[in-house]
């Protein structure tokens, strides 16, 4: 059996791991592959698969380095999708289709719904309802957030005073 990295990574730089097995894979492996080869283009894999000790002790430093980064980043990330709403709401407060795709919206969602306890569904055909209530939910969220403007630090601050107020 051969030299498990993914584990050992994990071990060592969760941050990095994590961002690896996710959307963040490639700015994971750039930053990773610029810190400790000195080239974002380097390939990591074959790195990882046999470090040295010392690559070991760096890909830990490296783990807080790309976990601050993250956290710079984020805040930022969640500044422009902040703005992007707004901008959505000025480009279209003359206009009625968002209202219309709200309400459809909603509709699909009740007829989904009432299909799950009234009508019995093919064999098999459960499964793509609840998959496609999911998407219609999903959907209908973002919907309500573009008329409320409920954003993801209202939501957090929302989460921490329910926390405080159990304790």
């Amino acid at each position: 059996m051969g030299f498990d990295w993914k584990s050992t990574l994990g071990a060592i730089a969760p941050t990095i791991a994590t961002a690896l097995g996710g959307p963040l894979a490639g700015v994971a492996t750039k930053y990773v592959a610029g810190k400790l080869l000195g080239d974002e283009d380097a390939d990591i894999e074959s790195i990882l698969q046999s470090p040295s000790p010392d690559q070991l002790i760096a890909l830990k430093t490296i783990d807080a380095d790309f976990k601050k980064f993250c956290l710079d980043n984020k805040l930022k990330l969640e500044t422009a999708e902040i703005a992007d709403k707004q901008n959505a709401r000025v480009e279209n407060k003359h206009s009625i289709m968002p209202a219309i795709l709200s309400i459809g919206l909603t509709i699909v969602i009740g007829l989904i719904v009432c299909a799950l306890f009234y009508v019995e569904p093919p064999e098999g055909s459960r499964e793509v309802l609840y998959m496609l209530l999911g998407a219609a939910v999903r959907e209908w969220a973002g919907a309500m957030q573009f008329w409320f403007g409920t954003t993801r630090s209202s939501q957090q601050k929302d989460l921490n005073n329910f926390k405080k107020e159990e304790n």
